[in-house]
């Protein structure tokens, strides 16, 4: 063999070698690394999930990249990149998109049941509220047919969407009560008289409004005309804007939520609280028109509606230093078969600084009716 032949052979055999050593190496240190995601890339608002949480499984290789939670606080894409290796060494990224989105539908916060009577019309929207975790201002609507001019029990539904188009709905029923018998605007009103009480205090009926040692009484026994009073009297304002600043300067703050109401205003609530709970039980925390004691410009319902109002520090503050303002804790607790109204720690009554002085008993109320030695029960 010739050396021309020889160096041909030799050439072809370096190359056959070179070549499968490339495949060798190719397959070697360039073996494919195979990443499967998994098939839901959608992740709710504001859960909790990595960057490695979408990985279905690897082949050839290994994750390199830190695992780390993703921000889902906002809606929308998210790019996520991912880094890999396989046992040689080589790297690989792998990048992917996931859409962070809203399901949780508003809650809607409601009364289950809402009671009027004919012709009043309240408004079904008026304490009804729907939170979303995502959207500030949630539109709620009522569906379903009603008709305040008509008695009946209509079943009808909150209905509340978000902007992802979550709903909500909640059923509640609307009962329009047959309307009451409007109560004689003359009141029963009692002819003028004088009387000593049983405690031998002198009173006097003048033109329907009754007065015992110069209080003005209002109660189950005495009421007053449907003509009466005009808005909290000068001396009740005057003395609660005092009684104000002294809860500010104990770090406390004091508001009056109901103060005068007319007859007729009262007339209207007692009714719904009697087509709501019956006559009975309305009885119980509410005066009938003419009986209430917000009539006479002199009451006031501070800060609250809840017996739980005594267990703040303004309802603490009130029961303990009121009287030094002039007012009274009008119904207080255990008196009820004295006064006719179950325990109501946020009224109160002015009635001046020597009389209330004297109520307070030293945080051992005593009532205007024990006091005066008077009664409070309907006719």
């Amino acid at each position: 063999m010739n050396s021309k032949k020889r160096i041909i052979i030799t050439i072809s055999i370096l190359i056959l070698l070179l070549v499968l050593g490339f495949a060798i190496w190719w397959y070697l240190y360039e073996e494919k690394i195979e990443i499967s995601l998994k098939k839901d890339l959608q992740v709710p608002y504001k859960s909790t999930v990595t960057n490695l949480s979408f990985i279905d499984y690897i082949k050839n290789g290994t994750i390199i990249t830190k695992e780390k939670n993703i921000d889902t606080t906002k809606l929308g894409k998210k790019k996520i990149t991912i880094s890999f290796k396989n046992k040689y060494g080589r790297k690989e990224k792998k990048s992917f998109e996931i859409t962070v989105i809203d399901i949780t539908p508003p809650e809607i916060e409601y009364q289950e049941i809402l009671t009027t009577v004919e012709g009043n019309e309240i408004d079904l929207l008026k304490d009804v509220t729907a939170i979303d975790d995502v959207d500030q201002e949630i539109e709620i609507l009522v569906e379903g047919t009603y008709d305040f001019q008509k008695a009946d029990t209509y079943p009808l539904s909150y209905v509340a969407k978000d902007q992802s188009g979550n709903e909500m709905r909640k059923e509640f029923t609307l009962i329009v009560e047959k309307k009451p018998a409007v109560q004689s605007k003359s009141n029963n009103q009692k002819p003028d008289s004088t009387f000593t009480t049983s405690k031998g205090f002198s009173g006097y009926t003048k033109n329907g409004v009754t007065y015992i040692d110069g209080i003005l009484i209002a109660n189950k026994t005495y009421s007053l005309p449907s003509n009466y009073g005009n808005g909290l009297t000068q001396d009740t304002i005057n003395a609660f804007d005092e009684m104000k600043k002294g809860a500010r300067n104990a770090g406390l703050n004091i508001e009056i939520i109901s103060g005068f109401r007319s007859y007729d205003k009262q007339n209207t609530i007692y009714n719904n609280y009697v087509a709501k709970d019956g006559k009975v039980a309305a009885d119980r925390y509410s005066a009938r028109p003419g009986h209430s004691e917000h009539q006479t410009g002199m009451a006031v319902d501070i800060n609250s509606l809840y017996t739980s109002f005594e267990n703040t520090n303004e309802g603490k503050w009130l029961s303990a230093n009121s009287y030094q303002y002039g007012f009274i804790l009008r119904y207080p607790k255990d008196g009820e078969d004295i006064t006719g109204y179950m325990y109501e720690p946020w009224h109160f009554r002015y009635v001046g600084k020597d009389l209330a002085t004297k109520l307070y008993n030293n945080g051992a109320w005593i009532t205007l009716e024990e006091y005066f030695g008077i009664t409070s029960q309907y006719e």
